[in-house]
C-alpha cells in the first residue's frame, strides 16, 4: 500500500510537469525559453539580430541556469525566486541597454591607463560577461584612477587594484568588455575616490588596507561584505554628495542592469566595446 502511495503521488508530479530537485530544495517547472526571449525582444533588451533565440537557449541551458543554481545553493536570493524571474532580473542575460552610443575625440594616448590605444578614465564603468558569480551574471569594476581598475572577483576573494592593461587582458580574453561613462567627469572623479578609500586604501595610497570578504547580502549603506556591482553603485551613491546621480537603488545590484538605475541626468553611456 505504501509503495502504491509513492506510484501515486510520483505519477501525480510528472502529469503536473513539476520536478522535485533535491539539489536545490524547490520545485522547477519546465522553462518557456520561447515565450521568455519574446518578452525580452518585446521590452527591447533582446536584439534578434545580436543573438537568435537558438543561441540564446544555449546560452541559458549551458551558462546561465548553472550560475542561478548556485545562487540558490549560497541563498543569494529566496529560493522561491524561478529561474524566468531570475533571467529577467538579469537582464535576460543580455549587456546594458543604452539609449545613445558616443565616442569622445581621440585624446593623445597617456602612458598608463591605455589599452588598445584606447585611454580608461577615472570613473568609467566597466562591464564583462568574461566571468560571472554565484547568481549574478556578468561581472563589473570601476575605474579608480586612470591607470588602475578596482574590483572584487568572487567568492572566497577581497577587493583589488590592477592596472588598466592586466585587467583589461584578463577579461578582454575571456569575452567583450564594455567601457560605460558618465559626461560629468568631475562626478565621475568623486565616485572614483569614494571607491578607492572605502574600498581599497583609507589613505588614497597604493598600499590597501581594507578588506572586505565576498557576499551578497547586506543593505546598500554595508561595505562589508560586498560584491563587484554594488562598490559601482555605491561609489555614485555615496561618493557624489546630494547629487541626483542614482535614482534607484535595490537589493540586488545586477551587473547588466548597473546603467539603469542612474537618473536621466547622469545616465552613463558606452564609450567603448573590446571583444
Amino acid at each position: 500500500m505504501k509503495k502504491r502511495l509513492i506510484g501515486i503521488i510520483t505519477a501525480l508530479f510528472l502529469v503536473s510537469g513539476i520536478l522535485l530537485s533535491p539539489e536545490i530544495g524547490q520545485a522547477q517547472t519546465t522553462v518557456d525559453y520561447d515565450e521568455l526571449y519574446q518578452q525580452g525582444v518585446s521590452e527591447g533588451i533582446i536584439n534578434q539580430a545580436d543573438v537568435g533565440l537558438e543561441e540564446w537557449v544555449k546560452e541559458n541551458e549551458n551558462e546561465y541556469k548553472q550560475v542561478y543554481q548556485d545562487g540558490l545553493k549560497d541563498g543569494v536570493y529566496d529560493a522561491s525566486m524561478s529561474y524566468e524571474e531570475w533571467i529577467k532580473l538579469n537582464n535576460y542575460g543580455q549587456p546594458p541597454v543604452v539609449d545613445e552610443n558616443w565616442e569622445e575625440v581621440p585624446q593623445k594616448p597617456m602612458l598608463k591607463g591605455v589599452y588598445k590605444g584606447y585611454n580608461i578614465k577615472k570613473g568609467d564603468i566597466l562591464i564583462t560577461n568574461g566571468t560571472s558569480s554565484s547568481g549574478l551574471l556578468g561581472h563589473s569594476a570601476i575605474a579608480n584612477g586612470n591607470e588602475y581598475i578596482l574590483d572584487i572577483p568572487g567568492k572566497g576573494e577581497t577587493t583589488r587594484q590592477w592596472s588598466t592593461s592586466r585587467w583589461m587582458k584578463e577579461y578582454d580574453g575571456k569575452g567583450w568588455v564594455k567601457v560605460y561613462r558618465l559626461k560629468d567627469s568631475s562626478v565621475a572623479n568623486a565616485a572614483a575616490n569614494w571607491a578607492d578609500k572605502n574600498y581599497y586604501s583609507t589613505n588614497g595610497t597604493s598600499k590597501q588596507n581594507i578588506f572586505p570578504k565576498y557576499g551578497m547580502t547586506g543593505s546598500r549603506y554595508s561595505k562589508n561584505p560586498t560584491y563587484c556591482s554594488k562598490i559601482v553603485l555605491q561609489a555614485y551613491y555615496f561618493g557624489t554628495e546630494n547629487k541626483p546621480v542614482v535614482q534607484v537603488f535595490p537589493s540586488l545590484v545586477t551587473v547588466y542592469d548597473l546603467p539603469n538605475y542612474f537618473s536621466k541626468a547622469y545616465k552613463p553611456q558606452q564609450v567603448k566595446y573590446f571583444k
